[in-house]
């Protein structure tokens, strides 16, 4: 019924949890992976699965600005008018999502159409004095609490136009469509299992707004509130 559109950079240790959690439901027909140039096991871990496609698109900078055309370049494999799905490596679909998907009919979505789907953000279960999180069984790390906004809801699943295609960073905005709705059924996003991860993608996100400061162009589209921690990388003075 759907492609299922995603982006990696070495993600070796969340394929195997990932895509299992979907990759044998009927609305997936097939899923196509854009690896940044993983150096670890990434590429080999997504071969294993039958249904997906993994094309090498090696980052250019280690930068937050290449998420969006990362973007771009999934976007250009997916064949006009067909549905895809996008999905992260942090992510996980609820029984609601997928029950939604398997009863969707494919003409319910227009053309320069697409769905936004609720979103729950969770903090992890740490052990203690360490950044790391717990693991269940099945390679999923063990949540603490629901953070950030909710329903959160985000762009997902779209019928490809060619005139489609992504703007700005850190969050993408989808220039092209003409129509969209929002659909309650959760896709599940966990925060990173190294704490230290996540304040590096913070500082990434801080350069990119200072910058623009320095520039003298307006804040991003979606600007990212300063933490105390971190707020000296909010200042071009903080990348000299």
């Amino acid at each position: 019924m759907c492609v299922i559109g995603m982006k990696a950079v070495n993600e070796a240790k969340s394929v195997q949890r990932c895509i299992s959690d979907f990759h044998d439901e009927p609305f997936c027909d097939k899923i196509i992976v854009i690896d940044g140039g993983s150096t670890d096991y990434t590429v080999q871990e997504l071969k294993k699965f039958p249904k997906v496609q993994v094309f090498v698109h090696p980052w250019i900078d280690d930068y937050h600005y290449q998420e969006v055309i990362q973007s771009n370049i999934l976007l250009s494999y997916i064949p006009e008018n067909e549905l895809m799905m996008i999905m992260d490596f942090d992510e996980r679909m609820s029984e609601e999502l997928k029950q939604f998907l398997n009863t969707l009919n494919p003409d319910d979505v227009p053309v320069f159409g697409t769905i936004h789907f609720s979103r729950r953000t969770y903090e992890l279960m740490r052990y203690e004095n360490s950044p790391f999180a717990m693991i269940d069984e099945q390679g999923w790390p063990v949540v603490s609490h629901q953070i950030g906004q909710y329903p959160d809801y985000q762009c997902r699943l779209l019928r490809k136009s060619y005139f489609m295609h992504w703007v700005n960073s850190p969050h993408h905005q989808l220039v092209g469509v003409t129509s969209n709705y929002n659909v309650d059924a959760d896709i599940f996003h966990y925060e990173k299992e190294d704490a230290r991860d996540r304040i590096a993608i913070e500082k990434k996100w801080a350069r990119c707004q200072a910058r623009r400061k320095e520039l003298g162009l307006t804040a991003d589209v979606f600007e990212s509130s300063v933490k105390n921690e971190i707020a000296e990388y909010y200042e071009p003075e903080g990348w000299k």
